[in-house]
C-alpha cells in the first residue's frame, strides 16, 4: 500500500485527505499509525490525529487495485502547521470484497422515507449499492468547520451513523439516531468490514 496526504483540494472536494493506493491481489483492512508532520518533515508532538472512517482502527475496506480515502482531522496547539503525514502500517487482513467497487450512495429521508433536503434533519439513510455482488458500508455525518481563507477545511464533528451488508443492486435502511438527526454537512460512504 501507498499512502498520500492532500492538505488542501480543490474547490468541491474534502481537505485533509489520505489516498490510501492498493496495488494489490486482493482487497485488505489496514490498521494504521497517522504521525502529523510541519512543512520540514518535523514532528508535531502534542497534535492528535482523528480519522473519519477509522482506517486507524481497522474499520476500513481498501478494495484490490484501488484508491481509497480516509479524512484526517488534527488537534492540538501546533494542528494549523499540519503540512503532511507519515503513515505507518501496524497491521493488515485480507478480506473477501469486489475488485474495483462502485461507491454507495446515501441519501438521506424522513421518517416516511422521502428524501430530505441538503443539510436539513433526517430520520435514516438509505444506501443504494449499484455493484453486482454485495458490499458492506458504513455511513458517517461530517459537519465541518469554516476556516479562514488559505487554511484547509478540517472535519470538526464526524458521527458514525451505521453499517450495512447489502446485497447487489439492492438497498438498505440505517436508522440516524442521536446528534445525526439534526442535518449534516456531509453525508460520507465508506467500505467497511463485512458485518
Amino acid at each position: 500500500m501507498a499512502f498520500v496526504y492532500h492538505r488542501i483540494n480543490p474547490s468541491g472536494y474534502m481537505d485533509q485527505t489520505l489516498e490510501i493506493v492498493n496495488n494489490g491481489p486482493s482487497a485488505v483492512i489496514p490498521t494504521v499509525e497517522i504521525t502529523p508532520v510541519d512543512r520540514t518533515g518535523t514532528v508535531l508532538p502534542g497534535v492528535t490525529v482523528s480519522t473519519a472512517y477509522g482506517t486507524d482502527q481497522g474499520k476500513m475496506v481498501v478494495p484490490a487495485r484501488e484508491t481509497s480515502l480516509d479524512v484526517l482531522a488534527f488537534a492540538g496547539r501546533d494542528a494549523a502547521n499540519v503540512a503532511d503525514v507519515r503513515v505507518t502500517v501496524r497491521k493488515t487482513a485480507d478480506v473477501t470484497f469486489p475488485a474495483a467497487p462502485q461507491i454507495v450512495e446515501a441519501q438521506a429521508v424522513n421518517e416516511a422515507g422521502q428524501p430530505t433536503a441538503k443539510f436539513g434533519p433526517f430520520d435514516a439513510v438509505v444506501l443504494t449499492n449499484p455493484n453486482s455482488e454485495k458490499v458492506s458500508v458504513g455511513v458517517v455525518c461530517i459537519i465541518w468547520e469554516q476556516p479562514p481563507a488559505g487554511q484547509p477545511q478540517q472535519a470538526r464533528t464526524v458521527i458514525p451513523i451505521g453499517a450495512a451488508t447489502i446485497a447487489g443492486q439492492h438497498s438498505a435502511t440505517v436508522r440516524a439516531s442521536g446528534d445525526a438527526r439534526n442535518g449534516c454537512g456531509s453525508l460520507k460512504t465508506y467500505f467497511s468490514p463485512p458485518t
